[in-house]
């Protein structure tokens, strides 16, 4: 495998190839998307285990919970690790903890020793691992796929995670009303097929080497590299050891977060995804709770469920149509203000649970394609040495003011009734809506990123670099 300054720039590269002919990008989306499926089954199998075994809500919380800690506690560390030490290794290696992990959980289940306490340990240590694969993966798509068809790799890959969704809680239920054990052993498999995807995939997939450290430690290098640091660690980490790597580690995360706070439309995007995802999630959780409310069934829950998220597969599926002839500008207040309307919609057609289902899934359809615009926007600013830990940030950021929503919702729904939060939620989006039109970040999404504009001008931050250019012949 030649080092990266061996390979011919974009200018010498040939016209790229279709997207579904680049080998390593099928090769990774395929794996992933098996993951996806895999851990769509698991994730209905999990709560349904415990309640099971124990008739406990709070006891299946409690293992849920200690998923969602795992990797919210792991997204920043992984970030830096991406950074600094092989992409590939950390890929593999995140996905075998998996693997071994849901396997102790199948073996625990088929011996009829589906231990609580050990059960949440399990999901901590899958969180842990999740977010390790998280920050490994995160730069991946630009390092395989040509700059021009980053729009459409992050269309395709809107698709699979919303095809793996729909299909994963039917199949994770009947795999589960087969053999309590089946859910956990199709996960475990799933992921020893996206860690052959990993070390199948040709692109190195870096970090890249610093500036002067020399070509013996490009990025393929470091994808050879096994556990030792990369190129992408600081020259000072062996003199003070442990503390040393440390203090390295911190100074990286501390360059990541300096990055993020002098370019405005990623200060933008992190904030606004943060609000906005927190209030989703309310959504989802209202949903049910207004519904349930109404004297619903739990297949009809279901099935409302089932039509919302059809909807915004669909939007998937068109997102590559969509974001190349509607500007990114146009799709975010046109989404800022269709998702409010839905949810005040939910107010009004909860009693009716098809209907419910159907406004909701309308005001989120286009959601897919602003996501696809929102990705290629980011990974055209963040240079690939930081990106691992500017996305890990911006995802923490997303992820992590997510889970005291529902709490807050149910509390609310308790106190207020159930239309109270649902309301809140849509007044909240409004003017999240009405904020678009006056940030000046936002108008920056009118332009395509490589047309010259300086996203962190108005901070005296440096212009960002465009997403990287294909490197061989096997990215196009």
């Amino acid at each position: 495998m030649a080092h990266e300054e061996e390979r011919p720039d974009s200018q010498e590269s040939p016209e790229p190839v279709p997207l579904w002919r680049n080998r390593d990008f099928t090769l990774w989306w395929g794996g992933t998307a098996l993951s996806s499926l895999g851990t769509g089954v698991s994730a209905i199998a999990f709560p349904l285990l415990i309640l099971a075994t124990t008739g406990s809500a709070a006891a299946a919380g409690v293992v849920g919970t200690c998923a969602s800690v795992g990797l919210l506690l792991g997204l920043l560390p992984a970030g830096v690790a991406a950074d600094r030490y092989s992409r590939r290794g950390l890929l593999i290696g995140s996905s075998l903890v998996q693997l071994v992990t849901m396997a102790t959980v199948f073996w625990l289940v088929a011996a009829g020793r589906p231990w609580v306490s050990l059960i949440a340990l399990l999901a901590f240590a899958q969180g842990l691992a999740s977010a390790a694969f998280r920050g490994a993966a995160a730069p991946l798509v630009r390092r395989v796929v040509p700059a021009s068809q980053l729009k459409a790799a992050f269309a395709g890959a809107e698709a699979r995670d919303y095809g793996a969704q729909l299909a994963g809680a039917p199949l994770g239920g009947l795999l589960f009303s087969l053999a309590r054990w089946a859910p956990f052993l199709a996960d475990a498999l799933s992921f020893g097929a996206v860690a052959l995807a990993s070390a199948l995939l040709r692109t190195p997939l870096g970090p890249d080497a610093r500036p002067g450290t020399g070509p013996e430690s490009a990025s393929d290098g470091a994808d050879r590299a096994g556990p030792g640091p990369s190129s992408g660690a600081e020259s000072g980490d062996a003199p003070g050891g442990r503390s040393g790597r440390l203090a390295s580690g911190l100074r990286d995360l501390g360059a990541g977060l300096a990055f993020i706070r002098d370019h405005a439309f990623l200060r933008y995007a992190l904030l606004w995804s943060a609000l906005t995802n927190m209030m989703l999630t309310g959504v989802g959780f209202m949903f049910v709770v207004a519904l349930r409310e109404h004297g619903a069934s739990s297949s009809t829950i279901g099935a409302a469920e089932a039509v919302a998220t059809a909807c915004a597969l669909g939007g998937a599926l068109a997102s590559g149509w969509v974001v190349q002839r509607v500007s990114g500008y146009r799709l975010v207040l046109c989404v800022s203000w269709m998702v409010p309307v839905g949810v005040g919609g939910l107010v009004l057609l909860a009693g009716r649970p098809w209907l419910a289902g159907l406004c909701l899934g309308a005001s989120l359809v286009f959601v897919t394609p602003l996501n696809v615009v929102f990705a290629g926007r980011v990974m055209a600013t963040v240079p690939d040495a930081m990106a691992a830990r500017v996305l890990s940030a911006m995802g923490l950021a997303a992820m992590g003011l997510g889970w005291p929503a529902p709490l807050v919702c149910g509390a609310l729904a308790d106190a207020f009734g159930v239309e109270v939060p649902l309301i809140a939620i849509a007044v909240g989006l409004t003017l999240l809506a009405a904020v678009n039109h006056v940030v000046p970040a936002v108008r920056q999404l009118s332009t395509e990123p490589d047309d010259g504009e300086d996203d962190g001008e108005d901070d005296g931050g440096s212009p960002p670099r465009t997403a990287e250019p294909p490197r061989d012949a096997v990215t196009g």
